[in-house]
């Protein structure tokens, strides 16, 4: 099978970036702001300063991290029919959302995300083929702030029975969160092998690692679930205004998290999402361009030679409504990422200021579409069909021939774009992709039911939340 791939840096690019960033590592070193971390970096050999949270990481630190970090992983779901490996032949995808805000499909306003937002938004992930795992769509106001992810984490796992990747911002939140997952797959060390929900962490470019966040991915490595380590330099602002120079940036926040990682816990199951923006330097503002597709392209080629999982936006667009923009920006910055094959590509129904669920809709067929185009084509004997082209002749037809039968399923076949003459599009009511979104979105939430939580667990859940509330407000 011929199969379109993309391979931009040489061996020898690849090498430079990382030898640069063990460079940065021991020589600029990193600020930690957590003293648990701190002491594992000391304990391990690394250069630590207390008072100024000071880490210089020496080389062969870095190499034994990667060398323990496994080159693939389980990522479960409540249904273990949706269960996963992170293997690099294959891409799953992951549905985002850009909470806290959603895009009403029915009114077109842009507002603050409800509980019954979320809700909707994770029935319709839970049906769509190409969705594989969930983020938090969109943000309770109701919910006191110290309690936020961990209702998200619950509020995801009871409207879907697919792996939830969700954020953590302190310890304490970190641990009740995988209480109330071991809760539900059946204890801690049932969780371990099935991790049923993993963690996004991120650094703070440039070269900086929160103490709440460090401490709670050291829970999350120690539990068996999987870190996603989210490194997000943006060129010229939080890292040098090069491309190389920001990945050497986000290569060296990754490493240095990563060696925390495997110090907590040796075989910590590590993800690396490379996220690198630039500057529009009119506005200050951060954009997301064709830089910042190279850029992760680039650092997916440099985890490829680490050999460990990557995740990445995929479907990104900062078009503000559903419109041709929104098609266009997450086709083109979809390709390409799927021909470097990442292990996870996020971005399912977000647009500029929100989640909209019509978007989740057609991203679901853009990456039936693409999926279609990076599997290639096949040339042998039987795909040539010289011997049918010979039966069939000039001026024939190849409908009646068995080769037909055996093949014509192979052809890319959409549920929701049209493809219909003018005609028959105008017959049917003229509907714009948008509106036959919005009736197959409406179709989904009438006819889909997830399956509930078994009612003893969820009391035993919510007995859990009411003592996090106790200690955590």
């Amino acid at each position: 099978m011929s199969k379109p791939r993309i391979s931009f840096l040489s061996q020898n690019e690849i090498e430079a970036i990382h030898n640069a960033s063990l460079k940065a590592l021991e020589r600029t070193g990193i600020k930690v702001m957590s003293e648990q971390a701190l002491d594992l970096l000391k304990k391990a050999g690394a250069k630590v300063d207390y008072a100024s949270n000071h880490v210089s990481i020496p080389g062969n630190l870095v190499e034994e991290a990667l060398e323990m970090a496994p080159k693939t992983m389980k990522y479960c779901g409540r249904n273990p029919k949706y269960d996963f490996v992170l293997n690099k032949q294959e891409t799953h995808f992951l549905a985002t959302g850009n909470p806290p805000l959603i895009i009403d499909g029915e009114t077109g306003e842009c507002r603050y995300s409800t509980a019954e937002d979320i809700a909707r938004c994770l029935v319709v992930a839970d049906y769509l083929n190409h969705v594989d795992l969930v983020w938090p769509f969109g943000t309770d106001l109701n919910v006191p702030g110290p309690m936020l992810h961990i209702v998200d984490m619950y509020t995801a796992l009871c409207n879907t029975e697919k792996h939830f990747e969700g954020d953590t911002v302190t310890a304490e939140e970190a641990q009740y969160q995988l209480e109330i997952a071991a809760t539900i797959v059946g204890g801690r060390e049932e969780l371990k092998k099935r991790p049923i929900i993993s963690t996004v962490i991120c650094t703070i470019s440039p070269l900086v690692f929160d103490k709440g966040m460090t401490e709670a991915s050291i829970e999350y490595a120690r539990a068996g679930a999987p870190v996603v380590i989210y490194p997000m330099p943006a060129a010229g602002q939080l890292s040098p205004a090069t491309m190389a120079g920001t990945m050497v940036v986000n290569t060296v926040e990754f490493l240095g998290s990563l060696v925390i990682q495997e110090l907590a816990s040796s075989g910590a199951p590590v993800v690396w999402a490379p996220s690198c923006g630039t500057v529009n330097f009119k506005t200050g503002r951060r954009k997301w361009g064709p830089e910042s597709s190279l850029m992760s392209l680039g650092i997916a080629q440099l985890a490829r030679h680490y050999g460990l999982p990557t995740q990445r936006g995929g479907l990104g667009s900062s078009s503000k409504l559903l419109d041709a923009q929104a098609g266009y920006q997450k086709a083109i910055s979809l390709i390409p990422s799927l021909l470097l094959t990442p292990d996870i590509a996020g971005g399912i129904a977000g647009l500029g200021p929100g989640t909209c669920l019509e978007t989740m809709v057609i991203d679901n067929e853009i990456i039936d579409y693409a999926l279609r185009y990076v599997e290639g084509l096949e040339v042998n004997d039987d795909t040539l069909a010289l011997d049918v082209i010979d039966k069939v002749g000039p001026g024939g037809h190849f409908l009646g021939e068995k080769h037909t039968l055996q093949h014509f399923r192979e052809g890319w076949m959409p549920e929701i774009t049209d493809m219909e003459t003018f005609e028959v599009w105008e017959k049917e009511g003229s509907k714009s992709i948008a509106q036959v979104a919005k009736e197959k979105t409406k179709e989904i939430l009438a006819t889909h039911k997830v399956e509930p939580i078994p009612e003893d667990v969820q009391k035993e859940v919510s007995r859990i939340l009411k003592r996090a509330e106790a200690e955590l407000l």
